[in-house]
């Protein structure tokens, strides 16, 4: 795809040297501007992906062009590569703080300028699809709310019925499950997007062996679970966390391990600490998970063979990659096909109280 630059700089000698540097290559499409207004007018217009903004200019500055740029909704994924003469430690901070994403100064590495302009319009887009995703997710959501409760309560009243036939009820009942497994999959989406748009934690401190204990005994005590989860925990101690928030991360993946386990088999979950972080484990003995997908069972749209999907999707697991996000932390999987999988939560040190 083509990639669309603005330059902006009232020398002609350097706006004829960027585009003479643009023109070795046929995937940049670019138009230029004096100032910071003529740049500001033809803005919406064009809609570049990348703007070159020449600090130094009559009238404004390029530091107050990058600010009018980023205060723009219409221009909020539009990279800004700030350029100047000089190499000063001050003016790289002052276009940092104006909201500028680079700086690059002049004269100009040929092949520098065109791997920053290759390399932040790739992040542009991957921002761009980001963000579309995120929107289809709510307007999924919203738009199935509405049909969906119809649904359930519909069948709910075909099974209360005392005169329906069995073969009506076991349709009725089909219909509730179907239903019942999109409302999941909404509550997820709904969740998956409340936290991309900057929740607020309610931080509370819990003993970690006394948690383990109560998601062990929770999971054990369903008849119709086919394996025991286990408990290691060396050594307790408190942990400040959204606890109600963890608790929906670190359920995902324990349940995830009780369905693909095999009967009498059985799940670890353990918590340690050392020098550097806080660790949990959920180690079961399933299937296993190959090294190629690793990455990708944490992206909300990854399905594994997707054409025959039927059991909703990775939305567990992308919620569990937020909710760590949101306390500085990390979750990753360790994995071989046939020897079961190990999740691994990661949380900052400073979390933790010894008792």
């Amino acid at each position: 795809m083509t990639i669309k630059i603005l330059i902006v700089d009232d020398e002609p000698i350097n706006v004829k040297l960027i585009k003479e540097i643009l023109e070795y290559e046929n995937d940049f499409q670019y138009k230029s501007a004096t100032n910071g207004l003529t740049a500001l007018a033809i803005l919406d217009e064009y809609n570049p992906d990348i703007i070159l903004l020449d600090i130094m200019m009559p009238g404004m500055s390029g530091y107050e062009v990058c600010r009018v740029i980023k205060s723009d909704k219409k221009q909020k994924f539009a990279k800004v590569i700030m350029v100047s003469g000089k190499a000063m430690i001050e003016e790289r901070l002052a276009g940092y703080e104006a909201g500028a994403d680079d700086y690059i100064t002049k004269p100009f590495v040929d092949d520098e300028l065109l791997a920053k302009l290759k390399v932040f319009s790739k992040l542009k887009k991957i921002e761009e699809i980001d963000e579309l995703k995120t929107t289809i997710l709510q307007l999924f959501s919203h738009e199935t709310k509405t049909p969906l409760n119809g649904i359930l309560l519909g069948s709910q009243l075909i099974l209360d019925s005392p005169s329906v036939s069995t073969k009506v009820a076991e349709y009725a009942k089909l219909i509730q499950i179907s239903g019942e497994r999109i409302h999941d999959l909404v509550r997820k989406i709904l969740r998956l997007s409340s936290l991309r748009n900057n929740v607020s934690l309610s931080i509370d401190r819990q003993s970690v062996l006394s948690y383990l204990q109560s998601v062990a005994e929770h999971i054990n005590s369903n008849i119709e679970n086919r394996c025991e989860v286990r408990i290691n925990c060396p050594v307790d101690f408190d942990l400040d966390v959204d606890w109600k928030l963890f608790h929906v991360a670190f359920q995902a993946v324990v349940e995830n391990g009780v369905k693909f386990s095999s009967p009498d088999e059985s799940i670890e979950i353990s918590a340690s600490l050392d020098d550097k972080s806080i660790t949990f484990k959920v180690v079961d003995q399933g299937p296993g998970i190959s090294t190629e997908i690793q990455e990708k069972i944490f992206d909300e749209f990854y399905s594994h063979h997707i054409e025959n999907h039927t059991k909703g999707t990775a939305l567990s697991l992308a919620i569990a990659k937020e909710i760590m996000n949101l306390h500085q932390g990390h979750i990753r999987v360790e994995s071989k096909p046939g020897e079961g999988a190990s999740f691994i939560f990661t949380l900052p040190l400073a979390l933790a109280h010894k008792n």
